[in-house]
Order: structure tokens, then C-alpha cells, then sequence
């Protein structure tokens, strides 16, 4: 039981007291936590067996009517005191089917957490998105307005005016799906979050995680070993059953007889002791039964940290990919920093149009919206590593 109190507290630890998960949820996963530690405790004593009390009343009658009642009261006991290992063995899975139980709600609290923070940072990055719509569509604005104003004195043609209609609607088009986007995205974090008493989500700062820390502490994997404990003390519960137990046993009880020819009654009581061993025909096959289901669980536990260490490269890649957008943001900033100052003299010179810096000036907005939403995609993929460990 310690060793599950302990579970309990390190994921506590981990997701700290000040959980943006909604009161409900917390309760839910709270009344989960307890329901596991009873079932521990029972499973625990489950070798224990319980005094039996009982009572009981019998009327007899003859042929030739005559009665005789007889009533009785005795309490039974008989209990294992060795099976060849067995109870230590049935302890042992107790405890091990308590810890596999908790791991699995300290996953579901993490996925409930990792929801949250990702959609956090959605929402945050796809607000850049939005913002970057509404400049790119001022920006279709100014093309339409020049071609346009082009097309009129003969110097465009009407191929190249609907093109630059086109790219307006679809930058309106866009604005829309951000939009929607960004509602859904709104809603699903308010089915998680305290949302009725207005907490915001304050987003964690998530170091990068090595792949060796990252695959000693996966929850998956942590939950793969207590399962194996609980299989090998599985395994060895069955092997002690076909082996030889012994178990004591005893009674005391009172009766009294009374009726038509008889009036008796008085204590009793006996004790022994019975050594006993089955011959089962099954025995072997279910010996193996239980090892094969070992051996499996623990083929699962390898073909399952294979596959992690195939998603951490993955999302390891993909943070260096937004990275290297990052730094992809800050060059085409220069660029458009120098474009701005040349077009910037050239307006002031007459030789370029106000629109045409106005344009420049949303492009840099845009890139700079740009590089801090790549920003927000590198901290999603650190989450989904992240809460995926036990801190």
C-alpha cells in the first residue's frame, strides 16, 4: 500500500496542485485512485479466510408422531497456513494489479493534461494564424486595387485581374477556417478546464526531454513492468496451487435436543490439521497458460518501446523542422526589412505607390507572426513528450 501512496503522490507532484483540470474530472480520477487502494486491501487479505457463525433449527416427527427439535449454534474456521509459496505470492499480485491500476489513471489524468496545454498553445499560435489571415487579405486587397487600377489604364489583363480575385476570396475563404478552427479549439478546452470560474491556462515550461529519460519514465512502460510482476506472481500462484498446502482448521458450537422421548443437548467442538496436494490432469496446461502470458506481456513491453522510440524521433524531427522555420522567418525578415527601407525612400522619391510600402510593411507583420507561431508548434511537441513521463 505504501509503494501505491506513493504513486499517487508523484503524480501529484508531477501535475502539481494547481491542475487546470475541471473539479469534476480531478473527483472522478480522485474516487478512481481510492477504488484501487480498496480493492488492493481486499485482494490483499484475500488468502484470509472468515469464521463462519451459524444457526440452525430442526423439527423431526416420526410414525408415530413423536416430535424431537434440535437446535444448534457453532462457529467454523478453517484457514491455509502455508501453500508452497501461494500467499506470499497472492500478496505480491495484489500489489502489483494496484500499481498497474494506478498507472493507468495517472495516464488518463496525463492525456486529460496533455489535451489542455495542447490546445492552449493551439489556440495562442492559431490567434497568430487568424491575425495572419487578416493581413494577408488586406494584402489581396492592395493587389486587387493595383491590378485593377492597371487593368483600367490597359497595362493588365483580365487573366491577371481574375487571378488576384481569386487570391482574395481564398484569403477570405482562409480567414473563415481559422476562425472555425479556432472555436472548436475554444470549446473542446472548455469541456476540460474550470472554464465557469474564468482560470486562465497558464502554458508550462517544458524542457526538451532526452530519449533515455524519456523511455524510463513513459508511463506505457512503467505500466508494462508492474504488469509483468503481476503476471510472474500470477504464474507463481498457479504453480504453488498444484503443490502441497496446509491448512488448520477447528469449530465449537452448542446444541440442545428436546421432544417427546428425548431431552439433551451440550457443547462441542473439534480442531485438526489436513496436509493435502491435488492430482490435476490440468496442472500443466495451466502452468503454461500463465507463462505464455507472461512471455507475452513482456513481447509488448519491447514491441512498445520500440514503437516510442520511433515517435520520439519523430516529434524530435519535427521540433527541428520548426526550428529551422524559425530561423527560415528570420531571414526572409532581413529581407523584407530592407525591401521596406528602399520602398520607404522611393515613395518618398514618387517613384513608388504608399500601397505597395503598406503591403511590405503587413509582409513583415506576417513573418513575424509567423516565427513566433512556429515558437508555439515547438512547445506542443515537447508537451506530448513531456506528459507522457512520470516527473
Amino acid at each position: 500500500m505504501k509503494r501505491l501512496v506513493s504513486l499517487v503522490v508523484c503524480v501529484g507532484i508531477v501535475f502539481g496542485s494547481d491542475t487546470p483540470l475541471c473539479e469534476r474530472k480531478v473527483e472522478i480520477l480522485k474516487l478512481k485512485r481510492q477504488q484501487i487502494q480498496e480493492e488492493v486491501d481486499v485482494q490483499k487479505n484475500s488468502w484470509i479466510s472468515p469464521l463462519r457463525f451459524s444457526l440452525s433449527v430442526d423439527e423431526n416427527r416420526d410414525a408415530n408422531d413423536r416430535r424431537v427439535q434440535t437446535k444448534n449454534a457453532a462457529l467454523d474456521w478453517s484457514q491455509d497456513v502455508f501453500r508452497s509459496g501461494g500467499i506470499h505470492h497472492s500478496i505480491d499480485k495484489a500489489k502489483a494489479l494496484g500499481r498497474v491500476n494506478m498507472f493507468g489513471v495517472a495516464i488518463e489524468e496525463a492525456n486529460y493534461l496533455k489535451q489542455i496545454y495542447t490546445l492552449q498553445a493551439q489556440i495562442l499560435r492559431d490567434r497568430l494564424k487568424y491575425e495572419q489571415s487578416e493581413l494577408t487579405l488586406k494584402n489581396r486587397d492592395i493587389d486587387l486595387f493595383i491590378i485593377k487600377e492597371k487593368y483600367k489604364a490597359g497595362m493588365a489583363d483580365v487573366s491577371e485581374l481574375n487571378r488576384v480575385a481569386i487570391d482574395k476570396d481564398n484569403a477570405r475563404v482562409n480567414l473563415i477556417v481559422v476562425k472555425n478552427l479556432l472555436r472548436t479549439q475554444e470549446y473542446g478546452l472548455k469541456k476540460l478546464i474550470n472554464y465557469e470560474k474564468g482560470e486562465a491556462v497558464v502554458l508550462p515550461d517544458v524542457p526538451f526531454i532526452s530519449k533515455s529519460e524519456y523511455l524510463k519514465s513513459n508511463f506505457e512502460l512503467l505500466r508494462y513492468d508492474a504488469q509483468d510482476k503481476r503476471d510472474y506472481a500470477e504464474l507463481e500462484m498457479t504453480k504453488s496451487s498444484y503443490l502441497p498446502k496446509l491448512t488448520l482448521n477447528a469449530s465449537a458450537g452448542y446444541s440442545d435436543g428436546s421432544g417427546d422421548v428425548v431431552d439433551n443437548g451440550g457443547e462441542n467442538y473439534r480442531y485438526g490439521a489436513t496436509l493435502s496436494m491435488p492430482l490435476d490432469v490440468n496442472a500443466k496446461a495451466a502452468v503454461e497458460y500463465d507463462r505464455l502470458g507472461l512471455a507475452r506481456t513482456r513481447e509488448l513491453r519491447v514491441d512498445r518501446e520500440m514503437e516510442l522510440e520511433q515517435e520520439y524521433e519523430t516529434r524530435v524531427a519535427t521540433i527541428a523542422d520548426y526550428e529551422e522555420k524559425i530561423v527560415v522567418a528570420d531571414e526572409t525578415l532581413k529581407t523584407y526589412d530592407e525591401l521596406y527601407d528602399f520602398t520607404q525612400s522611393q515613395v518618398k522619391s514618387g517613384f513608388k505607390s504608399a500601397y505597395e510600402l503598406e503591403s511590405l510593411g503587413n509582409s513583415i507583420k506576417i513573418q513575424r507572426l509567423e516565427k513566433e507561431a512556429h515558437s508555439y508548434n515547438v512547445l506542443i511537441e515537447k508537451i506530448a513528450l513531456y506528459f507522457d513521463m512520470k516527473r
